[in-house]
């Protein structure tokens, strides 16, 4: 059964893409090149910050055509986080996207059954896997997130 529900759309703020932004325990960043993003996120995720999360992944949408979700620092992930990626894989319906998990979101995925969120184990397997950008453009992420 597909997902139903609605999603906001955003127009996104040249000025505010790409900001970092920090939520209490959790911190994000993103890093755009043509037509891929890549958020990172750091920290913790929980019903403090998750909402928060998922609305900075929103507004980072909108200037995408792939979305690289890259969750690989996150040392602590509650369960309330699942909503949050639920929420961003409803809003990205109209874009490919894949989570680059940390064992401690990988474990909660496991254990609610989540696994049929598109998944990679780096963000070069990712953006490789999403396909279309030449290997500079892979190299050029990459580094970007160092």
């Amino acid at each position: 059964m597909a997902p139903t529900g609605t999603c906001r759309l955003y127009r996104p703020d040249p000025t505010r893409v790409g900001a970092t932004e920090q939520w209490r325990w959790a911190q994000a960043s993103a890093t755009t090149t043509a037509d891929s993003v890549v958020v990172t996120v750091t920290g913790e995720i929980d019903a403090s910050n998750c909402a928060e999360l998922a609305g900075y992944v929103e507004r980072h949408v909108g200037v995408a055509g792939t979305l690289v979700l890259d969750l690989s620092a996150v040392a602590f992930f509650a369960t309330t986080g699942l909503a949050c990626l639920r929420r961003i894989d409803l809003c990205c319906d109209r874009i490919r996207w894949t989570l680059v998990p940390s064992p401690a979101v990988r474990r909660v995925l496991r254990a609610c059954h989540a696994q049929d969120l598109p998944q990679a184990t780096s963000v070069a397997a990712a953006v490789r896997r999403l396909g279309h950008l030449s290997e500079s453009h892979v190299a050029e992420l990459v580094a970007a997130q160092a």
